[in-house]
């Protein structure tokens, strides 16, 4: 049992520092492209985030995933809140009041941070997505005990449980105007509800509906421009062009991408090396972060951390596969959902196949929130494996 225990704990937590070290070279290669004050301490905090996010995990691994099941809803209230605070300030931002909720900060046109002076920003989206994929597991596992059939009308109360607890955080995340959140909370609750067991056609109709949308939109888009502007409008309308054709607006919303792919496109086999300079890009230190590993060490560099990404999704997998429990299945499939968009969206819009929304690549990028977030549900997968260590363990000696 030791080797089995071996094969699973020390992979994940190599592959932890692997990605940890990763991220901070990245991050000090950024330095020169860093468009805010002090760029070099970007660095240092983002080591100190890994340090603090590192005894969090231990924490909550210690603590154990059951305790944090039974406690959920308690988390999920606190967030709520939270996120209302930031809601109603950014309402009040846009008519142009000051600040009433204490803290609460705008950032590129959302209103998503709570800023402390001498400690930092605090993103409680970030957590939310994290806690609703716990909360929904528990929604799910509860409805599969009670209902062991699916049919239709069983799987539509299952969703209608599962849109109850996912629609209010999502509309606050909305009106915080975060855009890039909503999208990762979707892409979970698809996984979730796909590895819940209900049936594939709820799948199929719902990517039909999907598809026609998107061909909707795209004809107004092309053949009524100003019907689309009255509903993506503002800055979000901006990136959405900037996408499309970044060097003929280059001057304003395609200056980020242009640059970006001008600095990917030039790197060759082996980059241009640490820390270099070709163009600058706003935001290198998070969004783009992918954007100055691809630069300063090219296509190898770029190639070896996707690498590093998938053999870190498939422990994870292998985690979840593993486990005796289905709450545990619906944990891991969520999570993975939640890793596999944020990943794939990340690096594609660097490439310019995706539009630029402000997601993040998860465990590279620099920001405390996400970090944290996301080592709560790295914390929960080391309990995962702890629980089923001792089944099989329970199980050896009971056939034995």
């Amino acid at each position: 049992m030791k080797e089995t225990r071996y094969k699973i704990y020390y992979p994940l937590l190599f592959l932890l520092i692997v990605l940890a070290i990763i991220s901070c070279i990245a991050i000090s290669s950024a330095k020169p492209i860093i468009t805010y004050a002090n760029p070099g301490s970007y660095v240092t905090k983002q080591m100190m985030w890994y340090i603090i996010s590192f005894v969090f995990m231990f924490c909550v691994y210690k603590f154990g995933v059951d305790r944090i099941y039974s406690s959920i809803w308690i988390l999920y209230g606190l967030f709520i809140l939270l996120l209302v605070g930031l809601a109603f300030q950014h309402l009040i931002f846009r008519f142009g009041g000051p600040r009433i909720i204490p803290f609460a900060s705008k950032i590129n046109g959302a209103t998503s941070w709570y800023i402390f002076p001498g400690i930092g920003s605090f993103q409680p989206s970030e957590f939310m997505k994290i806690i609703l994929i716990i909360a929904l597991s528990r929604i799910i596992h509860e409805h599969n005990e009670l209902y062991q059939v699916h049919t239709l009308e069983i799987d539509f109360k299952m969703i209608l449980k599962v849109l109850k607890v996912a629609l209010p955080p999502c509309i606050l995340i909305y009106l915080q105007n975060d855009s890039g959140v909503m999208l990762i909370i979707f892409a979970s609750l698809v996984a979730i509800l796909y590895g819940s067991g209900i049936q594939t056609r709820w799948f199929i109709v719902g990517g039909l509906l999907l598809g026609g949308l998107l061909l909707l939109a795209a004809y107004i888009f092309i053949f009524h421009s100003h019907i689309f502007s009255k509903f993506i409008s503002g800055y979000k309308l901006k990136r959405f062009y900037g996408w499309l054709a970044p060097e003929a607006t280059y001057g304003d919303e395609g200056y980020q991408l242009f640059n970006a792919l001008l600095s990917i496109g030039t790197a060759g086999l082996f980059g241009h090396g640490y820390q270099s300079y070709i163009k600058p890009f706003p935001e290198a230190q998070t969004d783009f972060i992918f954007a100055v590993i691809a630069q300063g060490s090219g296509f190898i560099g770029a190639a070896i951390v996707i690498i590093c990404i998938v053999l870190f999704d498939l422990t994870l997998l292998k985690i979840g596969l593993r486990s005796q429990k289905p709450i545990n299945k619906y944990f891991s499939i969520g999570i993975l959902g939640l890793l596999l968009f944020q990943q794939v969206w990340n690096i594609c819009m660097i490439l310019g196949l995706l539009p630029i929304t402000g997601i993040t690549l998860p465990f590279i990028s620099y920001g405390g929130s996400s970090l944290l977030s996301y080592m709560l549900a790295m914390g929960m997968f080391f309990s995962i494996e702890e629980e089923t260590q001792k089944d099989i363990t329970a199980l050896h000696k009971y056939t034995a």
